[in-house]
């Protein structure tokens, strides 16, 4: 399946609250995308990125997916999405989020929801990702927790744009598998991404042309 003009791709940051309780309580605290516009030969490509501080309401993070995932006719991607909506749907005022209708597949937009396994068994997206060797995040949830409580931001901010940088490039292999048309697409996307990621200037990025560089050496 060819993707959209516009492919953008998420991430989300997640809080484990329950973590000192023994309990499965992951709580969304922000989120990253990548946006890829196709303009004829040309791929341009923007990252941002919001992580919620202690006094800020669920609606915030609504609200700034509302304002990056609705572009009509765009695809949505990322890994687990379905996951992902499960979790925005426990924030407030979900019933009149466009984003998350956008990510259930009600919306204007085409949506790849990314998922792995191996023997049967659904991999995490770190493990995912170690199989296709590229980069994420190493999230210690004590850290993420202590960061969190004390509004220090910078370092979860870095994490979910590391990880959404991942997923992309696992759409990139999602969409290369499908047809050989796909295949030549992805590879376009692809060359012009190692560019954009070697020129962008984000400490993500930046993380990510090193890791690429390393599995060429």
């Amino acid at each position: 399946m060819l993707p959209k003009p516009i492919i953008t791709t998420l991430s989300l940051a997640r809080l484990d609250g329950g973590r000192r309780l023994g309990l499965d309580r992951q709580i969304p605290i922000g989120a990253a995308v990548l946006t890829a516009r196709l303009k004829g030969p040309t791929v341009q490509f923007t990252l941002d990125s919001h992580v919620l501080r202690p006094s800020d309401t669920g609606n915030a993070l609504l609200a700034w997916l509302d304002r990056n995932l609705t572009t009509e006719g765009a695809t949505i991607a990322g890994y687990r999405l379905s996951e992902v909506t499960d979790l925005l749907d426990g924030l407030a005022e979900t019933t009149w989020s466009d984003a998350l209708r956008a990510l259930k597949g009600r919306g204007k937009q085409q949506v790849i929801d990314l998922s792995a396994t191996v023997d049967d068994r659904p991999l995490r997206f770190e493990q995912a990702c170690a199989l296709s060797q590229i980069l994420c995040a190493q999230t210690d949830p004590s850290r993420r927790f202590a960061d969190w409580v004390r509004a220090e931001t910078g370092q979860i901010e870095l994490d979910v744009e590391v990880d959404v940088l991942a997923a992309f490039r696992l759409v990139l292999r999602r969409i290369a598998a499908t047809s050989p048309v796909a295949r030549n697409v992805a590879g376009a996307i692809s060359t012009q991404f190692v560019a954009w990621l070697d020129q962008a200037g984000h400490v993500a990025t930046r993380l990510h042309i090193t890791d690429l560089r390393s599995l060429a050496d």
